[in-house]
């Protein structure tokens, strides 16, 4: 069908065409990034459940494990910060997956040793592994920081 006649004789419809247009792609957008929080949410209580007292230790001071993805580093953004001359701004990211965490080196210069061997990908931490970045030594702990396993 061939609408040019009704653009020519009524112009208004154009407007109304192309304001309809824009309406539905904006409640499809709306729609889509509602369904995206919902998915959101739902893994962020997973992972959190998976999660739950897993933390780091390193020289008395604890760092929990909360959330799917964790920075370690020395840029202001990391999640982990050390201020550290032998830590690249971004050197390690921590990932939850499946339940189990794995740790992977980012490229950093001075790399990421698990257990003394350092490592080249994404590797699976296990309670009481010591990673070591740089001069720190952290140990995968189960526990609340107070209490440890």
């Amino acid at each position: 069908m061939d609408f040019t006649p009704l653009f020519e004789q009524y112009p208004f419809f154009r407007e109304a065409a192309t304001a309809f247009v824009v309406i539905f792609v904006d409640i499809c957008a709306l729609v889509i990034l509602i369904a995206a929080g919902r998915e959101r949410r739902r893994g962020d209580r997973r992972w959190a459940k998976e999660a739950r007292g897993y933390m780091l230790a390193c020289n008395g001071q604890y760092y929990p494990l909360g959330a799917a993805e964790i920075l370690i580093g020395r840029h202001p953004c990391a999640d982990i910060r050390f201020e550290d001359t032998e830590i690249s701004r971004f050197h390690a990211l921590l990932t939850l997956s499946n339940g189990k965490w794995q740790i992977e080196d980012l490229g950093a210069q001075n790399g990421v040793s698990v257990n003394g061997r350092r490592i080249g990908r994404p590797c699976t931490l296990h309670q009481n592994d010591t990673i070591t970045i740089g001069k720190r030594r952290l140990t995968v702990i189960k526990g609340d920081g107070r209490s440890v396993a």
